[in-house]
């Protein structure tokens, strides 16, 4: 999900105080399988401590109508991410859809992962990355990569969520993988993606992947991320959103909705529109049907094709535009490093 435009020269400010980049940022984060996994499913009642939250009368939205639904998640906290934390993210997002009368419920200890963050957008890394794959990231500079060279990069801009994909969502389950991170981007990004700050969150689905066929970007972005398979997960930049919100429901809402299905929508009223700012945004009566028809009391959650073409992840709208930048950035740091095709 995209944030507000005026809130970047905040965060830009946030950063220089706090939050300068790094150079001993890890950017890749290989991650082991936790040996607990998956364990067997206990008592959604033994688990409802993680979902403990105070009614606010500030965060109501309308409700058009009450479901009958349930979802079942696993919960993942990544480096730096706190018990407090976890209880006030999936409390924020059982406050929020509470309202609908959808029950958001677990049946499993909450796992840890050791993720600083989810995606990597730092040209000089993702270009090594790639030679250490083969391929030689000059192969950018072409206006139609190979698809050798789109799965290169993916699987160095992915790295972290591909980690994270292999080993707790595939095969795909009938669930919702939350993961909170301290933020969605490394500390370090390219000076033209630097807004990338301002990323709360991002979900996937595979769905919603393979909804998007051959695109600008010379190629399917199912192609780019090379997974299949997999379980609907979303990752939450728990720093970022501390810092923004005094609630988080409307940012983990925002991304359960993708989880659901829900595309972007321009109504500024609406939780599904990717600029978000208030806990009081409302899903509208055909959203509420959506996400009857794609639960059921077991938790059973997601079905496919139901994403619009549009939409590829709820960390920006404008996918093939971040994408050309990166290639760009990767093709002239190629050239600077006399990296010849």
């Amino acid at each position: 999900m995209r944030w507000l435009r005026f809130l970047l020269p905040l965060l830009g400010c946030w950063a220089a105080a706090g939050c300068t980049p790094d150079d001993n940022v890890t950017f890749f984060q290989d991650i082991s399988r936790d040996p607990g996994y998956p364990g067997t499913a206990g008592d959604p009642a033994s688990y409802e401590h993680l979902f403990t939250y105070t009614p606010d009368p500030n965060c109501t939205p309308a409700v058009p109508r009450v479901l009958d639904s349930s979802t079942e998640v696993r919960v993942f906290r990544g480096n730096g991410i706190s018990m407090d934390d976890v209880v006030h993210f999936v409390g924020g997002l059982r406050r929020y859809y509470d309202h609908y009368g959808v029950l958001v419920f677990a049946r499993h200890e909450v796992i840890s992962v050791p993720l600083d963050h989810a995606l990597v957008f730092n040209e000089g890394a993702i270009s090594d990355k790639m030679r250490e794959l083969g391929v030689n990231p000059s192969c950018a500079n072409s206006s139609y990569p190979s698809t050798a060279c789109e799965k290169a990069m993916g699987a160095a801009l992915f790295h972290n969520v591909k980690g994270f994909l292999k080993l707790y969502a595939e095969p795909k389950q009938d669930l919702v993988n939350i993961v909170l991170v301290k933020r969605i981007a490394a500390l370090d990004p390219s000076p033209e993606l630097a807004d990338s700050w301002g990323i709360a969150g991002l979900g996937f689905s595979e769905s919603l992947v393979n909804s998007r066929g051959v695109s600008d970007l010379g190629a399917s972005l199912a192609t780019i991320l090379d997974e299949t398979d997999y379980s609907p997960t979303i990752f939450v930049g728990v720093n970022l959103v501390r810092f923004i919100l005094r609630h988080p429901d409307i940012i983990i809402a925002h991304e359960f909705g993708h989880a659901y299905g829900l595309a972007h929508v321009d109504n500024e009223r609406n939780l599904m529109n990717p600029e978000v700012v208030n806990c009081r945004q409302s899903l509208d009566p055909s959203q509420l049907s959506v996400i009857e028809k794609e639960t059921v009391r077991s938790g059973n959650a997601l079905l496919a094709g139901i994403y619009s073409p549009r939409e590829f992840l709820s960390f920006t709208h404008r996918a093939p535009e971040v994408m050309g930048i990166l290639r760009s950035r990767i093709a002239q740091h190629a050239r600077r490093g006399g990296f010849a095709p």
